[in-house]
């Protein structure tokens, strides 16, 4: 039997799935990437030096020990309440225990009954003040809220806890005046102090969930205990983070706009997906790029001095403003002893290329996740 045909079409159904797999499932994945961020704002190419800067970057072989694509790991999602709905028993029972437990919590309660039965304190006031009232009666319940405010007060006082704006904050009620000074809070809040309660959050969770494992809390928070939250992304295992190299993973989006997209070969250097960010020291970036040992500095990355215009100091000369300098023990020098090093235009179009490389602004597909300790401790202060 001859076998040719089926050899010659399975090599065909091969190569083709290998196209398929390498070739048309990446690039349909990066022309369906959209620069609409869906939050009103969008991606925008790069234009001028940073948009020249890209073959710089390309003609000089950087993507062979830079790569631009920093690594995931997992991530899971605190919740953060920021306002607490009106139901205490309920918002318990959602949260559980181990975070109703917190001091923070049964502060933010109190407030609420504080503030609860001050405005019944006022109404009952009014009531004394309406005309044709029962006098009698509006004096026996002005009496009545003035003894719960007062036990309200006590019971607000009896709960020690340093973070009592934060607890003013996710309570949802504005205490102000001397009420404010008798539950230890500002009588007169600096704006410190209103920044800190309008972004005071709570967390109830661990940070560690994955949505499946928060889902029901988070609908329950919302829908029966009518409260107010954010879910955090916090970073697990995630050594790029961690490290301050990027502030996300790297997408298929960062590539959009690239004439050639370079996700680079190995790290013989640090990943450079977040490079614009950290790098932010113009000169100091031009330094790195005329020579990275420049000032003992060490580093394996070659110099690329021939981006730049070198020529001989004269003596007693006084450097121009755009020459490429370091902080030494004897302040401001060249970053070549002798020399005025200036850069091309080359130099400038790649310095602005590294600039224009950040991935500190979240996706859809790719959040920004919190590094941070998870906000409570496992038990209650």
């Amino acid at each position: 039997m001859n076998k040719s045909p089926w050899i010659f079409l399975g090599v065909l159904f091969a190569m083709s799935l290998s196209w398929w797999g390498m070739v048309f499932g990446p690039a349909s994945q990066v022309n369906a990437a959209k620069a609409d961020l869906g939050d009103g704002t969008s991606l925008h190419p790069r234009s001028g030096l940073a948009q020249q800067g890209e073959q710089i970057y390309r003609e000089n072989g950087c993507y062979y020990c830079h790569t631009r694509t920093a690594t995931g790991g997992t991530f899971g999602y605190e919740i953060q309440i920021t306002q607490f709905g009106a139901d205490e028993d309920l918002t318990r029972e959602i949260i559980g225990e181990k975070f109703a437990a917190n001091k923070i919590f049964e502060k933010a309660f109190a407030f609420k009954a504080v503030a609860g039965a001050n405005d019944a304190k006022k109404a009952a006031s009014e009531a004394v003040k309406a005309e044709g009232a029962d006098v009698e009666a509006a004096e026996a319940g002005l009496e009545q809220a003035a003894e719960a405010l007062t036990e309200a007060k006590t019971a607000a006082n009896a709960i020690k806890t340093e973070e009592t704006l934060i607890a003013l904050g996710v309570s949802g009620v504005t205490i102000e005046g001397d009420l404010a000074g008798e539950l230890g809070l500002p009588i007169e809040m600096s704006e410190a102090d209103k920044s800190e309660v309008a972004n005071a959050t709570f967390a109830v969770s661990n940070g560690i969930e994955q949505w499946d494992e928060i889902k029901d809390t988070v609908r329950a928070l919302k829908d029966r205990a009518g409260a107010q939250f954010k879910l955090l992304p916090v970073a697990d295992e995630w050594p790029d983070v961690v490290n301050g190299v990027a502030r996300r993973q790297s997408v298929s989006r960062d590539f959009l706009f690239d004439s050639h997209a370079m996700p680079g070969v190995m790290r013989v250097g640090p990943c450079l997906s977040n490079v614009g960010a950290r790098q932010t020291d113009l000169n100091a970036l031009y330094a790195k790029i005329y020579n990275s040992q420049a000032g003992g500095q060490s580093s394996h990355m070659p110099p690329y001095k021939y981006l730049f215009n070198v020529r001989a100091a004269e003596e007693d000369e006084t450097l121009p403003a755009d020459a490429v300098t370091i902080s030494t023990g004897d302040g401001v020098t060249s970053v070549e002893s002798g020399f005025v090093v200036t850069p091309t235009t080359k130099a400038r179009a790649l310095a602005a290329y590294l600039q224009s490389l950040r991935n500190d602004k979240g996706l859809p597909e790719a959040p920004l996740p919190a590094v941070r300790e998870i906000s409570n401790p496992e038990e209650g202060e």
